[in-house]
């Protein structure tokens, strides 16, 4: 009788046990599921620290920034298109174009110009001033942006007919640029604009290379860039003249920056020079290029 009782007592013990740790697990598996935060909601209810009052932004709201930033990065374009012309607006009164040159430097005003750009995408090809001036005959010429010599493209800051076609890159020397915009008007900018707010300012067309030399009548200090060669310049004035400018080798920094301010320049930055450097004025040659260089980029102004 005794031995039926312990051997039924070592069979129920086992069983018991069992029982218990089925119930903690079930038990734990339905607590998990009731309490765990789905991966989906996780991610929707993610919150995003900006600059907005609150110090966060929806998911929504970021989305919009990142899709803004994504198109602010994307608008560039590879052709902008036949090169058309803008206008310049000047104030008060004088001839469409006044020689100003004096010794080394060849200098001519242009008032209430047209404006013309001849490059229109990276790929623009180099062409020789007599090529220009067979397609502009009646018209003042001068080289502007610098290009690539081993590749043959263009370099630094770029737009034509109100479309980037090349944003600020990493040209050591092309971190400025010369800007015409739709209204008529001038302004000079550096490489910590973005282009987005330059387009949104009205840019109609820009010529880019080399140092700013004055900017809003301000003379700036060398940057050393400026030497005893041949250089050229795209300046204004306060009543919105254009200037086309080339110095002669030999002139230097200091005497280059004397003939700017005795013109009251309001703005000027160096254009690409050396062989480059060349002007004509209705098909004649004010300046050639020292070893016929074709370039791929002119300043046209009628």
């Amino acid at each position: 009788m005794v031995k039926n009782f312990l051997s039924k007592k070592l069979i129920i013990i086992p069983l018991i046990i069992i029982l218990l740790l089925l119930s903690v697990g079930v038990g734990k598996y339905f607590y998990d599921k009731t309490t765990a935060t789905p991966l989906s909601a996780s991610t929707e209810q993610r919150v995003i620290k900006t600059s907005e009052s609150n110090g966060y932004s929806s998911p929504s709201s970021s989305t919009t920034e990142s899709s803004k930033s994504q198109s602010e990065a994307t608008i560039s374009v590879e052709n902008t298109g036949e090169a058309g012309w803008g206008n310049v607006k000047s104030q008060g009164y004088s001839d469409k174009f006044t020689d100003l040159s004096t010794g080394s430097f060849k200098i001519y005003k242009a008032h209430s110009p047209q404006i013309l750009k001849t490059a229109t995408s990276a790929d623009s090809p180099v062409m020789s001033m007599s090529e220009v001036v067979s397609k502009y005959p009646n018209s003042l010429i001068m080289n502007a942006s610098g290009f690539n010599m081993s590749t043959g493209k263009v370099t630094g800051f770029q737009i034509n007919n109100g479309k980037l076609f090349k944003d600020w890159n990493s040209d050591k020397r092309a971190k400025n640029a010369f800007v015409f915009n739709k209204d008529g008007s001038v302004k000079i900018y550096d490489s910590s604009t973005p282009a987005s707010k330059i387009l949104q300012n009205g840019a109609e067309t820009s010529f880019s290379f080399g140092s700013i030399l004055i900017k809003d009548g301000k003379s700036l200090p060398s940057d050393g860039t400026v030497n005893w060669e041949i250089h050229s310049f795209l300046g204004n004035d306060k009543n919105n003249n254009i200037y086309l400018i080339i110095s002669d080798t030999s002139t230097g920094y200091q005497a280059i920056m004397s003939e700017l301010q005795a013109l009251h320049l309001e703005n000027a930055i160096v254009m690409d020079g050396g062989g480059s450097s060349q002007m004509s004025l209705n098909g004649q040659p004010i300046y050639p290029s020292q070893d016929n260089r074709s370039v791929n980029d002119y300043i046209v102004l009628k």
